[in-house]
């Protein structure tokens, strides 16, 4: 299987919400599109993070994409998209409501940090390797990119895609991650980029 990993830009919208309106990852009414974990500048008020209408939602993200506030990686396999990876730097908003679970430090201005928040693989396509060519490639441009770190928050156990959207560990770890923080069951993974 081919795959090719293309940075998400304002011209690849339409195709990301696409992606979202006919991947199975949530209940329907549920489906994300990954809209909570984006950038600082996207949030209007406090806790405007999520959206309670799914048309809503799929808007805000069109919005969001174009923008530049939701950040992050597309897996192509020919035409079709078959896997997504949110990984944003600005992201203060994200990081201080997973500091309640995740041991997160507050980090130094002159640090400069790549957050990966989720994934969302398609069912056919689970356990082929999706996942971690997003992984590598978000490490590879964040290096480019001038980041220190690229930092991730699992869960210590992995028990199903369904609501393990983060990613198990052992993929981060072979990806080069090491274990930086944990707290009850919750760990964050850090790669060094320098």
């Amino acid at each position: 299987m081919e795959i090719e990993i293309k940075k998400l830009t304002p011209e690849l919208a339409e195709d990301y919400v696409h992606f979202f309106d006919v991947t199975p990852h949530n209940f329907n009414e549920c489906i994300c599109y990954c809209v909570t974990w984006r950038s600082d500048n996207s949030y209007a008020g406090d806790g405007d993070h999520w959206f309670p209408a799914q048309e809503e939602r799929r808007e805000r993200a069109l919005q969001f994409v174009k923008s530049g506030s939701l950040q992050g990686y597309l897996a192509y396999c020919g035409d079709e998209i078959v896997g997504w990876c949110n990984a944003n730097a600005d992201c203060r908003f994200c990081l201080n409501y997973l500091r309640s679970y995740w041991p997160i430090e507050e980090y130094s201005a002159d640090i400069k940090v790549k957050s990966i928040f989720c994934f969302v693989v398609a069912p056919k396509v689970q356990r082929m390797g999706v996942a971690t060519k997003l992984l590598e490639r978000v490490c590879q441009d964040a290096a480019a990119d001038g980041f220190d770190f690229a930092e991730a928050y699992v869960n210590k156990e992995f028990t199903e895609t369904d609501h393990e959207f983060r990613g198990p560990l052992t993929m981060y770890e072979k990806c080069g991650f090491s274990r930086y923080g944990e707290r009850e069951g919750r760990v964050v993974m850090r790669k060094a980029l320098k």
